[in-house]
Order: structure tokens, then sequence, then C-alpha cells
């Protein structure tokens, strides 16, 4: 008579949905047992005027549990059948205790071997079944009393007792549903009782007339096979019509919003979505060809995650198939492991669908792509004749959309930005090789077609020797101009076939595919020392002339990826190490004769303590008024032979030993305190502020709410002044623990910044899900405003998307007044970057903030290269150096 999916996911505490669920089930279990020996197990029957043999009355019950009429109710499906008309003629031919233990041995025989229902899911069945029954027998016995039930008062008595069992197995039901689901909708209970009730009544009076006419003839019975089947059929073509009816305006709904949406996005999550609601399907997918040459695409929607849209898709060879087979046969459908062989069978085996169909989106002019459900929810097995029917509607109301709406255009532009993106993420903006990133990747992928076919590729590791200087002298736009002409040079001096990368600041990597020798390496290596001999072109009549160290390494069966570059990396200390500008090939032995050195963990621990570490403040401006509104707070270390070293040498290294806690809390207290004395000392009505960087540990670890909360009391700064900074990849490593640790943060009344925005992977969707009040636009897209077409519409994409959600917006690294003035034209907030001021001490932005003469900063904090922020990401080494930049206070 019912279904339901009472199991669970865990949801991260000991309580998890499957508990709930059980525990629930062992309340009403004891329920159930209670009732029937206390009440139930005493209670006299009617004088029947025949007997029937027990075994009887449990097939009977099994019988009537085979034809039933399904209804979905939210992810799970409920069922009606014939039990109540057994049952009811259960009340008047046998005992009330036999009533309850046959239906439920008769249920629960047909809910094992046919339904093939086990574990939580069965026993809830039983449960509800045996607590419904005992309520019912025991009001039937009530209301009957001394009577032999066979006036009015007893078919009252027996409708009666068919309500109570139906309003408890609905009740039950429910209350699993909400469950499962994680909310409990009370408009859903209104709604199974106004579905099963007249029913579940009607059975009950055909079960009456049964009782009526087997007490007197027992013949008449086979009168009533009838109306049975009238009733049932009747009912399964009523919820049919009305699921149809619900499936068109659905249909229409959506098709009209992939028509007419503006969000190629939205629209096709919220299309897949609902398709699911009208398939009870667990998995929804669509494929989408692009024009021409264009990416394939995949948006998906699966129960219980995330979904995701216009996901570039590289291998498209079991979709095309899949296209293949559909458009010659129609639509498809398949349970995995029944139509072993054929190509849906295939797709979905290998995607793990339990049962999947298929169709295909075309026109008149082209295919589109297709349209996929699978993993068919609730009770009912797999999807029927009506449901490839409805899908292959959909499908053609797809394909129109595509077709005439806006959704196509809008597709391409999606696409073609996913694809610009990708690309950013995976190759160095300044000079567009690929990045250490891809070429991992590809050194990874080389090494292991090398196992298989013994042609062993070489790595070499290139570090410029020189370019500090030009840096220095000529400023950071010339070091830029360098590294871009080394980066075309080195590229043409290799096969189309191998890699040129760009590894960060000044150092690069070049993969040779193999096979290749030592011979093959040196006539490389002489045609990068030939271009590296010829003058660099920095423009307004000046030239630099580099060189480079270079190290080589060969793979073989006995070294993995990070082995051969280490090797490389080895060798080409070794050359700079022998007098820069050379060339070594690895050799076992290599570099082990240099001092030992220190242990970099202990060193930078002694570091801490000794107080080598500082932070230094790049300052914030508005604007709109052109004055200093803040600092971001940076660390250094100074080290006492060294110099100062920058973070990026040793903020990965704090973050793998935990130290990361230690000098987060350390910069995290100086800022405050340096804050709290410029907000002492400033104007009361000047919004000042002080940003504080989060490593990705400090993000997901409880501590740092309380690091937060000492330093705000410490030093009493109110706490609407203190920001604190994450990047968006940070946030995507843990994202229930980021969620968890921001919200307890938020609470304490900081704000909350997303560093790099618009660089990473990660999805618009965490600006709802985390409380943000800030974003910051990176140097990236600021260094190529006006000159990069791309970079003017992210970051205006970026500037409006924060205003659109009430964000201030911080322009990063604006160091020319032709971007000062493209970031203010886009209505950036704020502003930082060396135009303004290099990071200086915490002095030196008091003046700035009091508005007293500044000084000259410093040269350990005003020069060299700006540090890597403490969350581990580091600036372009062609910042470097160049001629300081004009002073805040005169800007």
């Amino acid at each position: 008579m019912t279904d339901s999916s009472p199991g669970g996911r865990p949801r991260g505490a000991w309580l998890t949905t499957s508990r709930r669920i059980a525990l629930l089930v062992a309340v009403l279990a004891a329920a159930a047992v209670a009732l029937f020996v206390i009440v139930v197990r005493d209670l006299p029957g009617l004088d029947a005027p025949f007997t029937l043999p027990w075994p009887v009355w449990v097939l009977a019950f099994a019988a009537s549990e085979l034809v039933v009429v399904h209804v979905q109710v939210q992810r799970d499906s409920h069922s009606f059948s014939l039990t109540y008309l057994v049952l009811t003629a259960g009340l008047y031919l046998l005992e009330p205790a036999d009533v309850v233990l046959t239906l439920v041995a008769g249920a629960g025989l047909a809910l094992t071997l046919h339904r093939r229902q086990f574990g939580l899911k069965l026993v809830f069945n039983l449960v509800q079944y045996a607590l419904g029954a005992c309520l019912a027998v025991a009001l039937f016995s009530v209301m009957v009393q001394d009577s032999d039930g066979t006036g009015p008062l007893g078919w009252l008595a027996a409708l009666a007792a068919v309500t109570v069992i139906t309003v408890s197995a609905d009740l039950c039901i429910f209350a699993v549903i909400s469950l499962s689901e994680g909310s409990a909708d009370v408009r859903e209970l209104p709604r199974m009782l106004g579905l099963s009730l007249p029913f579940a009544l009607g059975v009950a009076a055909i079960g009456l007339l049964a009782a009526y006419i087997a007490m007197h003839n027992t013949t008449a019975l086979l009168l009533l096979v009838l109306p049975c089947v009238l009733l049932i059929s009747a009912y399964r073509a009523y919820t049919k019509a009305q699921e149809q009816q619900n499936n068109l305006r659905l249909l229409h709904e959506v098709t009209s919003l992939l028509y007419n949406s503006d969000d190629a996005t939205a629209a096709l999550t919220n299309f897949l979505t609902s398709m699911r609601g009208a398939f009870r399907a667990g998995v929804g997918e669509l494929v989408l060809f692009g024009e021409g040459d264009g990416v394939t695409t995949v948006s998906r929607s699966r129960d219980g995650q995330e979904p995701s849209a216009l996901v570039p898709l590289r291998h498209t060879t079991d979709v095309e198939a899949l296209v293949e087979s559909a458009t010659a046969a129609g639509v498809l459908t398949t349970r995995t492991g029944q139509v072993r062989g054929s190509q849906l069978d295939r797709y979905a085996t290998q995607r793990g669908f339990k049962d999947a169909m298929v169709s295909v989106l075309r026109t008149e002019d082209r295919v589109h792509g297709l349209l996929l459900v699978g993993d068919r929810l609730g009770e009912v097995a797999t999807f029927s004749n009506s449901d490839t029917s409805l899908l292959e509607t959909f499908a053609r109301h797809v394909a129109t959309s595509l077709e005439r709406g806006r959704l196509e255009t809008d597709l391409r532009h999606v696409t073609e930005l996913k694809e610009k993106l990708r690309h950013q993420a995976m190759h160095d903006a300044l000079t567009g090789l690929p990045n250490r990133t891809l070429f991992l990747d590809r050194t990874q992928h080389a090494v292991h077609l090398a196992g298989r076919n013994g042609m062993w590729p070489a790595v070499l590791y290139i570090d410029l020797d020189g370019f500090k200087p030009v840096n220095d002298t000529y400023g950071h736009e010339a070091g830029d101009v360098l590294l871009q002409a080394f980066s075309q040079r080195l590229s043409d001096c290799l096969r189309s076939a191998d890699t040129a990368a760009r590894l960060g600041g000044d150092e690069f990597a070049v993969l040779l595919h193999g096979p290749i020798d030592e011979v093959g390496v040196q006539r490389v290596l002489d045609r990068i020392r030939g271009q590296l001999a010829l003058p660099i072109d920095l423009g307004a009549g000046r030239e630099a002339t580099i060189g480079a160290s270079i190290g080589v390494a060969f793979a073989d069966a006995a070294t993995d990826v990070a082995t051969l570059i280490g090797h490389a990396d080895v060798a080409m200390y070794t050359a700079k190490r022998n007098g820069r500008q050379r060339s070594v090939f690895y050799e076992a032995g290599l570099g082990e004769a240099a001092p030992e050195q220190p242990d970099p963990a202990a060193e930078l621990a002694a570091a801490l303590d000794r107080g080598e570490l500082t932070v230094a403040y790049q300052p914030l401006v508005d604007l709109r008024t052109g004055s200093p509104t803040g600092a971001e707070a940076l660390v250094r270390w100074q080290h006492p032979t060294e110099g100062n070293r920058p973070p990026d040498t040793f903020i990965p290294l704090a973050e793998e030993t935990g130290l990361i806690m230690e000098i987060g809390e350390f910069v995290l207290r100086d800022a405050c305190r340096q804050a709290a004395r410029w907000v002492g000392s400033a104007d009361d009505s000047v919004p000042l502020m002080v940003t504080v960087n989060l490593s990705a540990r400090q993000v997901t670890d409880p501590r740092t709410v309380d690091a937060v909360r000492a330093a705000l009391t410490e030093t009493d700064l109110d706490p609407h002044r203190l920001v604190l900074e994450i990047t968006e990849t940070v946030l995507m490593q843990d994202r229930e623990a980021a969620a968890t640790n921001l919200g307890k943060l938020k609470a304490l009344g900081v704000r909350i910044a997303i560093d790099d925005f618009g660089t990473g992977y990660s999805s618009l969707a965490y600006l709802s899900r985390f409380p943000l009040d800030m974003l910051k636009v990176p140097r990236e897209f600021v260094d190529g405003l006006g000159r990069d077409a791309n970079a003017d519409i992210v970051t205006r994409a970026i500037v409006e998307l924060a205003g659109a959600l009430g964000l201030l917006t911080v322009a990063e690294g604006v160091e020319t007044d032709e971007q000062r003035r493209h970031v203010a034209e886009l209505g950036c907030d704020l502003a930082q970057g060396y135009l303004f001021s290099r990071p200086v001490d915490a002095e030196t932005v008091l003046a700035l903030m009091t508005g007293l003469d500044v000084a000259a900063p410093p040269a350990d904090l005003a020069g060299g290269a700006p540090p890597a922020d403490l969350a581990g990401g580091a600036p372009p080494a062609d910042l470097a150096g160049g001629a300081p930049a004009p002073a805040l206070a005169t800007a």
C-alpha cells in the first residue's frame, strides 16, 4: 500500500538522516508492539459464520499488494493497493490479533518477494502496517462492542478503522519524507490525505460488501471482481491524467524559460532540475554541440550534488555514438545490465546510472545535442512508455528553443568565456605560456607514455641571469617586455610537440619529448643561447641582453615527474653556483657536495621566535576622494644573512608544517594593533580599515575564530574595521568548513573579502553561500585595462556584479595614472598599487593617515618585489624593481 525511501545521506554529525529515520522506526515499532500486547491481543472478535485457514489470509493480503497505483510525493512514491479491501473483510471474519499478524505477514511477503524491499525500508513499511492495523482493529472493536457489526454502526466502525490506518500510514510516510528531504513541507500532507483517503474508503466499502456477501453467499463474491478492477483502473487513469497535466504545465514553464532567459547558466540549471522532477529521476544531462568547430558542453543536475552548466566536454566519442544510435532508433531507454551491448547501456554503466533514457535534440537543419535522464527515484522500477513520449516532447521543445530563441547565442558566448577562463587558469597571464600546473600535467603524460613506448623525454630548467638589474633600472613594464620577448624566442627554439612554460618570476621550464639524447638537447641549448645573445628591445630606445642558467635532466624508468624536475632544478642551481650563464646536465650525486643546508622548517620556527618576521603595509586609497582609507598587511622575513626572503619562499612551508597558524596570529595581532593606532590618530569620520590575508589552513581551522576574537579584544579595535581576505581557490578546497568558519567570523562583526576574484575555477554560487563584503580585482585584469578588450569586459563584469550584490570593489596592482582612471571610471571603490605606495612600515602608514609629511620608506619595504600575501599567492616577479612610485601623500 505504501512505499517510501527512508535512506538518507550523512551530514557530518553523528545523528545522520539514516540514523534519525532508524530512530523513528524504532519508536513506531515500540508503539506497535506495546499496543498489540496491551490492547489488541485480548480483544474479542465477531461471531463469523465460517473461518478460513490462517495461510489463506496471508496470501490474500500478499495478493492485494500486487495491484498498486503509484503517486509521486516529492522524491518518493506513495502507492495505493487493495489491502484495505482485505482488511475490512478481515475485521468481520478474523480475530483482531489475527488481522494484525496476517496483514504484516502478507505485506512482508509481497514487499520482499515482489517489490524487492530489504533493510530499513522494509522494516519501516512493516512497522507502519502493524501500528495502523493495531489502531484500526482497536477502534473497530470499541465501536462495535457487543453488536454483530452487520448494521450501520458496524459499517461506520469499519470505515472509521480504515480512515485511522490510512491517516496513520500517511503521517508515518510524511515524517520519513521530511527527514529524508531535510525539511517538512506541511502542504504535502493534505495532498497525501486527499489522494489516499477517497481511494481507501472506496475499497473499504467494497470490502464491507465482500464481508456481507461472504457471510450469506460465498459464491457471490465473484461479482465484486469487476467493481474492484474498475475502481483500480479508474484511479490509475485519474492519477495518470493529473500527472500528465502537471507535466504539460511544467513543459510550458521550462521551455518558456529557455526561450526567454537572459542567463543561460541559470536557465539550463533550472530546466534540468525541473526535468528531473517531472521524471522523478536522480540525474539529468543536457549535451550541446557547438556550431562548426565550437566546443561541446555538458550541463548536469544530479540528486544531492551542486548542478553544473556548460562544462566543456573534451572526449565526445561516446556521446556522438549515442546520438547516432538514438537518431536511428528514436528515444532510447535501458536498465543497466538488461540490454547488454547497447550504446545507451554502455553509456549508463560507465556513469553509474541504474537506468536511463535519452532523446536527440534535432531540428531540420542540424543536431543540437542530446537530453538524458537516469536513476528513477521511488518505487517505480524504471521509465515507462509514457515517460519516453514525454522526454521526446521535452527534446523537441528544447531544440526549438535553441534554434529560435536567444539561448543559442548565449550558450556560445558563455562557452567561449569559459574557454577563455580555462585557458587563463592553465597559462601564464603575462607571457601566454603554459603555467606550472599545465607543465606538470604534460610532463606527467609524457613520462607515462614513455613507460609504454620507451621514448623518454628531457626537461630543461631555466633561470634568467641579469633580469633583476633590468627590472630595477628600467622598471617593471620593461621587465614585462623582456619576459614576453624571451618567452616568444624560447618557443621559437622548440618543436611544435615540445612545451615551454613559465614557472614563475624569471624561471622557465621546457619539456622535450622523446626520443632525445644529449646531442639533441645540446642543439636546443645552442638555439636558446643564440637567442639570448641577441639584444631585446625594451622600448623608448632601451635595450637589454640577459643570460640564463640551465639545468638538464633526462627521464628514465626509475624517475617520476617530481624527481625529474627536481634533478633539472639541482642542475640549474649547480650552473648558477659555477658562474651562471651555463648549462649543466644532471648526473647522480650532483649537488651532494654542497654544504649541508639547515632544516627549512626549523629555520622558519627560529625566525618566528627571534622576531625576524615583520609586517609591512600597502595603503588602500578611496578612488572617489583620493584619500587613504586603510592598508593591507603583508608578512616579510628579514633573514640575518640572506636579506629579505619573499613570502612565496616560506608561506607554502608554513602551511605544510602548521606554522602558518602562529604566523597568521602574529600578523593579525600586529595589524589590529596598528589599525587601532591609525583610528585613534585620525578623524573619526574616516572609515579606516586594515586587511589581513587568511591562508587555506586558517580558513578551515576553528582556532582562527578565537584568534580573531582575541586580537580584537586585546586591541579594542572595532571589528568592522578588520577585513579578512581569502582567495577563491582557498574557498573551494573545503567549502563546508570554510562556510562554518566564515559564518562565525562574520558574527564577530569583521568583513570578508575575496582576493584574486575571477582567476580560479570556482562557481559564482559561492557569492551567495559565503558572507562576503568585498571583491578584489586581480592585477592581471587591471594591468590589461585599455589594452586588452577581454580584461576590460571581465573587470567591468566583476565591478557590476559586486555593485549588484552590494559589495565593495578593490583594484589591485594600480601602477599608472591610466589604470587609476580606468578603474575609477568602471566604478571601483578602492585601489592599491605602486602608483600610490609600495608596502611601507606602520609608522609611515600612520603619517599618511594623519596627513603628516612622509619620509622615504625604508629600502627593505619600499624596494624589491611586493611579497606574496599570507595565503601564499606570489605576485609577478616583474614588479621587483622600477622607479619608486610617487608618495601617497603627494599623489
